[in-house]
């Protein structure tokens, strides 16, 4: 008897399978859709792609299946683009068609729901936003005021790899003192402060803060939930610990530059 009904299990999921497969080339030629690997039910491309969507793995897709196509990751469609023409097309000619970002569960908790400036959606609030950040940041009276201060960043950086015997023997990693005068230029706008040295604890604290924040948003680990909701109960774990690290990030910016300057 169990093996009866084993048999029926196996039938009419491979039955289910066949129809969503039909359904999804018929959908396809009707919407015409870019090509693609051939999708399953519920998790679509997801067991052929896996959590890696990089540069090499995409490119390989692309001289498959050209240069526009088409991931079915669980409920969202990922169109690749592979082509200069065609990214000049998506990103410049028709930019404010695509201008937006598809939000999702770790990035709301992140951004407050898409209300920063690189993840909300076209409109208003993004327009509201840009101006926010260039009155302060980029225009020419800011540039202006706060070239003297970028000046001597940047004769800082020169200064310590100098001082720094391995620098001329070993070599040494440039790229984390430039984090740190990034930092310096950044920070001396907003709250009139700078850090003196990599080993300053406070700058320790807010680039592993950031650096974690970035980790948890780019990472593949919650994309299945994002992308099944029907998975999704399984991220609260991952959710709670996205939430832990924004509460202790924004604290730090509390503690230590918003209340002082009250």
């Amino acid at each position: 008897m169990d093996l009866v009904l084993l048999e029926k299990a196996l039938l009419g999921l491979f039955a289910a399978i066949v129809v969503a497969i039909t359904v999804s080339k018929l959908r396809g030629k009707r919407l015409r859709l870019p090509p693609g690997p051939l999708p399953v039910p519920v998790f679509g491309n997801w067991l052929q792609v896996g959590d890696d969507l990089n540069h090499r793995n995409l490119s390989s897709l692309a001289r498959r299946f050209g240069d526009i196509l088409l991931l079915r990751m669980g409920q969202r469609n990922l169109v690749v683009v592979s082509s200069p023409a065609v990214a000049r097309e998506v990103l410049h000619t028709q930019g404010v068609e695509f201008g937006s970002r598809t939000r999702n569960v770790v990035f709301d908790i992140f951004t407050g729901k898409g209300q920063d400036m690189v993840f909300t959606v076209y409109g208003e609030h993004w327009r509201k936003m840009r101006r926010i950040m260039t009155v302060p940041f980029f225009t020419n009276k800011v540039v202006q005021q706060y070239r003297t201060g970028w000046e001597d960043e940047a004769a800082r950086v020169v200064a310590d790899v100098k001082a720094d015997p391995k620098a001329v023997t070993e070599g040494i990693v440039l790229r984390r003192r430039l984090q740190l005068m990034m930092y310096n230029n950044m920070y001396r706008i907003m709250f009139d402060r700078r850090f003196e040295s990599e080993a300053d604890p406070l700058f320790l604290r807010l680039r592993a803060l950031n650096g974690e924040r970035s980790r948890l948003a780019q990472s593949f680990e919650y994309n299945y939930g994002d992308f099944i909701p029907i998975l999704r109960p399984f991220l609260r774990g991952y959710l709670k610990i996205c939430k832990e690290v924004k509460e202790r990030r924004l604290q730090l910016f509390r503690d230590y530059f918003l209340e002082e300057r009250k």
